[in-house]
């Protein structure tokens, strides 16, 4: 099973033995992979992972066995099979001003227009035409609105 703190700690990893092989050579990048896979190294990695997340507000959980999430979260989906993920709360629809809704109804009527102008009586497109020139005669119809 895979979880995100080791996904952190292998990219830290990489990160740092690449950095001082860059900078020492490959003897340098060859002792501090030794000592991140030391235990000492290892607790030196949580305790930054740890420090990081917590000065960014960043929470990182295990839920392969699942949970209830409330805030943003740092995790993997499916690590232990398959997973479900399902809001508990649909988001709050934004209000649409009047001339939004104004607008909208006037498209529609245009769009309406257009297709009866473009479009056969059992609703093909009139040779030639495409549903992109419904669309612009729509749009030029509204604005005569």
């Amino acid at each position: 099973m895979v979880s995100a703190r080791r996904v952190l700690k292998a990219m830290m990893t990489t990160a740092a033995v690449s950095a001082a092989t860059l900078t020492g050579g490959p003897p340098a990048g060859a002792s501090v992979a030794a000592f991140l896979a030391s235990p000492a190294g290892q607790r030196t990695m949580d305790a930054s992972i740890d420090a990081v997340a917590q000065r960014e507000g960043v929470v990182i959980e295990d839920l392969a066995r699942g949970g209830l999430v409330t805030q943003p979260t740092f995790g993997f989906t499916g690590e232990a099979g398959p997973e479900l993920v399902l809001p508990l709360m649909a988001k709050p629809k934004k209000k649409r001003s009047r001339s939004a809704k104004a607008s909208d109804k006037k498209l529609s009527k245009a769009f309406k227009e257009a297709n009866s102008k473009l479009r056969l009586k059992n609703g093909k497109l009139r040779k030639g035409k495409s549903q992109s020139d419904v669309a612009k005669l729509a749009h030029r119809l509204r604005k005569k609105m």
